[in-house]
């Protein structure tokens, strides 16, 4: 790791902070804090040292909450009962800070991001980095390849049908008799039959 203004390891600021959040030395974490972010000016040792900060400011603040009913231990029966629920209370959330610091801890020693949840996030935004979550893209199922179709010709219109009429007799010749077939030769009837000529 890269040594800082006044040559010190920026890891080092980083691993006094996490060591002063488990130890509770939480003046010496806001000094520490004041170096680095005013003097050092190094964004990835603000962080780290933002992120120790950000733990020691929640086991304060769960303190002084607590404090807030401090009346409750005047209440015969119910303020040992109300003890003993603060004492595990605060175990509990000692024990899960000291997790946290000890993994950040070990995170920074080793030149990486602390990551201590919600801290990394406050720290990120005090520093600008604001980390866009990526959505995820969903792709259509392909569709299989349809066949080369043909281009469609557009339909020529139909004339409507004509209605059909019944083929009128043939009328023969008017110088051939209808009867026979003998020629007329221009005269009023059939010289072979006597069948008068149509007209």
């Amino acid at each position: 790791m890269e040594k800082g203004k006044f040559g010190v390891r920026l890891s080092f600021y980083a691993v006094a902070a996490f060591i002063f959040a488990i130890l509770g030395y939480s003046t010496a974490l806001i000094l520490l804090a004041g170096v680095v972010i005013v003097g050092e000016k190094d964004e990835w040792a603000g962080r780290q040292v933002i992120q120790a900060v950000c733990l020691q400011f929640v086991s304060g603040v769960i303190g002084t909450f607590f404090g807030l009913f401090d009346f409750f231990y005047r209440i015969p029966f119910f303020g040992t009962v109300w003890g003993t629920i603060v004492s595990i209370v605060q175990s509990v959330i000692a024990i899960i800070i000291l997790v946290f610091a000890i993994i950040g801890l070990v995170k920074v020693a080793g030149g990486k991001e602390a990551g201590v949840p919600l801290a990394d996030k406050f720290a990120n935004w005090a520093y600008g980095k604001i980390t866009v979550k990526q959505q995820p893209v969903y792709q259509q199922p392909m569709q299989p390849a349809q066949p080369m179709q043909q281009p469609v010709q557009p339909m020529q219109p139909v004339a409507p049908a004509q209605p059909v009429q019944p083929a009128a007799p043939a009328q023969p010749a008017a110088d051939v008799c209808a009867n026979c077939g003998n020629p007329l030769n221009g005269g009023a009837f059939c010289t072979k039959c006597g069948t008068p000529a149509a007209k």
